[in-house]
């Protein structure tokens, strides 16, 4: 890697994720971005959680969603079909951008796609600007948490879920 010139002058962010258990119910994520360059640079996090798409293989009847919902301040509602709902809690007020976690056929086949709304949707919003590609409606099994961030050089921003 040193090869690249990635490292070159030190400008590059070292991103540190930690996971811990607050209970067999509670997960919390802990995302700590650190600017290792020489002046205040910009980076977009986005923190996702999907499903992983069995239905698609024939594995499962149900299909599993995430959707919108006001249960606590910053949460959102996740529709487990064989485990109930449970609540995604994001520091912050950050939106959340929705699409499927299904292949996008037409870019790698030139066929039809199974949904308006594919796994790269969210990567075509952030950095194509295509906000068509992600879904209105905020119903998904696939959704990303954008943070946009500015950091100074040698400061750490920190994103609690």
């Amino acid at each position: 890697m040193l090869d690249t010139g990635v490292f070159e002058a030190n400008r590059y962010f070292d991103v540190f994720v930690e996971y811990a258990k607050g209970s067999p119910e509670d997960l919390l994520i802990r995302i700590q971005v650190v600017n290792r360059g020489p002046e205040t640079a910009a980076i977009d996090l986005l923190p996702t959680i999907w499903f992983r798409n069995t239905w698609a293989w024939g594995y499962d009847a149900g299909r599993p969603h995430l959707c919108e919902g006001n249960p606590c301040s910053g949460a959102k509602v996740i529709d487990l079909h064989l485990y109930g709902q449970r609540r995604l809690c994001c520091e912050g007020s950050p939106g959340l951008l929705f699409t499927e976690n299904e292949t996008n056929a037409q870019g790698l086949y030139g066929s039809d796609n199974p949904s308006l709304y594919v796994k790269d949707g969210i990567n075509d919003c952030i950095v194509h600007g295509r906000k068509e590609a992600v879904n209105p409606e905020h119903v998904g099994t696939k959704a990303a948490t954008p943070y946009h961030l500015s950091i100074g050089p040698g400061e750490t921003a920190t994103v609690q879920r």
